[in-house]
C-alpha cells in the first residue's frame, strides 16, 4: 500500500475522544496537512468514563478529563494544531469528497474520519421530557446530574446497563436513595455473565440500591407526596408506582448518521468497516470508536465496541492506515467499571461462551470467572482481580493447558495456563 501524502486534507466527524485521539496521533506522527475537526460539543475532546463515577462525586473535574491542552485544538500561526469546527455534519457528497456542515460550511477533503461516537438513546416514553428527567453522555449531562444529585432524595434510573449502575453507585454514595428498573431479567446483561451480574445485584442491594428486573416502564408523570416526579412500572400484570425526584433513562446509545443517507457508508448499526477501519463502500473512509462495526479476527465477525481502550487504540490505527500501516487492527474486548470501591474488568465478549468457571468466591470476590465456549476461552471478568488479565488477553481463542477442575482452582495461577 502507497502512504498518502503527509500533507492530504483529513475530516474527522466526531470531536470526541476517538475522533481527538486521530488528530492527535496524525500530528504525533509527522502529518502536516490540514486535519479539520468536527463535532458539536463545546469541549474539546475528552475521555467519558469519568462522567458516571468521579466527576459525579467531586473527585475530578472537566478540565481533568481533556485529552490534550486546549492550546493544541487551535490551528494557527506556528501551531500544527488542527480546525475546529463547532457544527454538525450534515451531508456527505462521497462523489466529490465534499462535507456540508449545519453552519454553513463546505470541506473538501481526501481522507474521512467517522468517529461520532453515539446520544444517548431518547426512550420513546409519555413524560420523557419533563423536568427532572435526565440522560446522561456528555460533560455537561454529568455537571448538570451532579448539581441535580445535591438536592435529591430519591432517583429512579430506567436501565440497569454499565452507566446505569454505576450511576446508582455513585449516587448512593452521595445518599441518595436509589431504585433501578430493567426491562430484562439481570443487570450489566449486555457485559457481564450471569454469575456476575447476580454478585453485582446483590453487592447494590447490600449498599442499600433497590433492583427491579423484568420490568416495563409505561410512563412518567408529576410525582405526589412531596416528590417532583411518578413512575409508573409494570411487572407480570401488576403495575405499581414509584414516586421520585429524579429519573435517570440510561438505556444505551444510538449513532446518529444521518449525513452518510445515500453514501452505502452506515449499516444497520454503526460504519462497518474492515479490519483495516476502512469502509469497503469507500475506501477514503475509516471509522473509529463506538460507532466503528468493525471486523475482528478473534471473532470472526465484525463487532462494534463502546469501551474506552477501543476508542484509544483503534483511534491510534486509522493514524497509521492513513500514513501506511498495512497490518490489521487486532483488537481484545476490554472495558472496566468500578463500584462501591470494587473493580470489575471483561476481556472479551460474554455472549460468546457457554461455560463459566469461577475462580474464587463469586459471592464474596475477589474472583476471575472464565468463560469458554468448545474448551476455548472466549473472554473473562475479574473481580478484584485485574492481575488476572494478560493471562486471560493470551487464553483467548485458546484451550488452557489443564483439565476444567484444575482451571477453577484458584491456587493454580492461570498464568501456567498459557
Amino acid at each position: 500500500m502507497n502512504a498518502p501524502s503527509p500533507v492530504s486534507r483529513v475530516a474527522i466527524v466526531g470531536a470526541g475522544h476517538a475522533g481527538g485521539r486521530v488528530a492527535q496521533h496524525l500530528r504525533a506522527m509527522g502529518h502536516d496537512g490540514p486535519i479539520a475537526l468536527i463535532g458539536d460539543e463545546a469541549h474539546v475532546p475528552y475521555e467519558r468514563p469519568a462522567l458516571s463515577k468521579e466527576l459525579l462525586l467531586g473527585r475530578t473535574s472537566p478540565d481533568d478529563l481533556a485529552l490534550t491542552p486546549h492550546t493544541f485544538w487551535t490551528r494557527g500561526s506556528g501551531n500544527a494544531g488542527v480546525e475546529r469546527h463547532h457544527a454538525r455534519a450534515q451531508r456527505l457528497i462521497a462523489a466529490e469528497r465534499r462535507l456540508l456542515l449545519d453552519n454553513g460550511v463546505e470541506l473538501e477533503f481526501d481522507q474521512l474520519i467517522i468517529a461520532t461516537g453515539g446520544a444517548a438513546r431518547r426512550f420513546a416514553l409519555e413524560g420523557a421530557e419533563l423536568p427532572g428527567v435526565v440522560y446522561l453522555r456528555t460533560i455537561d449531562d454529568s455537571l448538570a446530574l451532579k448539581e441535580a444529585l445535591r438536592s435529591a432524595q430519591s432517583l429512579a434510573i430506567i436501565g440497569a446497563g454499565v452507566i446505569g449502575m454505576e450511576v446508582a453507585a455513585s449516587a448512593s454514595e452521595l445518599g441518595v436513595s436509589v431504585t433501578v428498573l430493567e426491562a430484562g431479567d439481570r443487570v450489566m446483561a449486555r457485559s457481564v455473565p450471569p454469575v456476575v451480574s447476580e454478585w453485582i445485584a446483590a453487592l447494590h442491594r447490600a449498599h442499600g440500591v433497590a433492583i427491579e428486573t423484568g420490568v416495563r416502564v409505561e410512563a412518567i408523570s408529576r410525582g405526589t407526596g412531596g416528590r417532583a416526579l411518578s413512575v409508573l412500572a409494570s411487572r407480570e400484570g401488576c403495575t405499581s408506582e414509584i414516586n421520585v425526584d429524579l429519573v435517570l433513562i440510561a438505556v444505551g446509545i444510538e449513532c446518529d448518521l444521518t449525513f452518510l443517507d445515500g453514501t452505502g457508508i452506515a449499516g444497520a448499526a454503526g460504519v462497518p468497516v474492515d479490519a483495516y477501519c476502512r469502509s469497503p463502500a469507500a475506501p477514503w473512509c475509516y471509522a473509529a470508536g463506538d460507532v466503528a462495526s468493525t471486523f475482528n479476527t478473534h471473532y470472526g465477525r465484525n463487532v462494534r465496541l463502546e469501551t474506552w481502550r477501543n476508542a484509544e487504540n483503534q483511534a491510534r490505527a486509522v493514524a497509521e492506515f492513513i500514513l501506511g500501516r498495512t497490518d490489521p487492527y487486532v483488537e481484545i474486548p476490554w472495558m472496566w467499571t468500578d463500584q462501591f470501591g470494587h473493580n470489575i474488568q471483561v476481556v472479551g465478549l460474554p455472549d460468546t461462551g457457554d461455560t463459566a468457571i469461577v475462580r474464587g468466591n463469586a459471592d464474596l470476590g475477589p474472583a476471575t470467572v472464565v468463560l469458554l465456549r468448545d474448551g476455548r476461552v472466549t473472554g473473562g471478568v475479574m473481580i478484584d482481580q485485574g492481575r488476572d488479565r494478560r493471562y486471560l488477553e493470551a487464553l483467548l481463542g485458546r484451550a488452557p493447558k489443564v483439565p476444567l477442575e484444575q482451571l477453577a482452582d484458584p491456587a493454580m495461577p492461570l498464568k501456567g495456563m498459557v
